[in-house]
């Protein structure tokens, strides 16, 4: 069995320099995490303020771990984990909890 070379239907001059890569570089744009956080400030979250409120949502909302965790349907120690506050919920979660608390909008948003 002979291998057949297939002659490039172009110069070698009009190819490009380099290969070119597809990924972006690391950090998105060449940015450094100092100009990302200066660019994205805007964006700055307060994630220990949504634990808190969340925590204090499911000690409103139900007497027990395990009423937590069987009205989510996840385990008595997701429930109590975030009755504790030491997890966050996934967002799926966070859309239940809205569709079905009743005391959602008041700890959450402070309304």
């Amino acid at each position: 069995m002979s291998l057949i070379c297939k002659v490039p239907d172009r110069k070698r001059s009009d190819l490009p320099a380099r290969q070119m890569s597809f990924t972006a570089p690391v950090g998105g744009r060449g940015r450094s995490a100092a100009a990302r956080r200066r660019a994205h400030v805007h964006a700055q979250r307060d994630t220990d303020d949504f634990l808190r409120r969340w925590s204090m949502l499911m000690i409103v909302s139900f007497a027990t771990a395990e009423a937590c965790g069987q009205h989510f349907g996840v385990t008595k120690q997701t429930g109590c984990n975030w009755r504790e506050g030491t997890h966050r919920p996934c967002g799926d979660a966070v859309d239940f909890a809205m569709q079905t608390l009743p005391r959602y909008a008041e700890i959450m948003w402070g309304q």
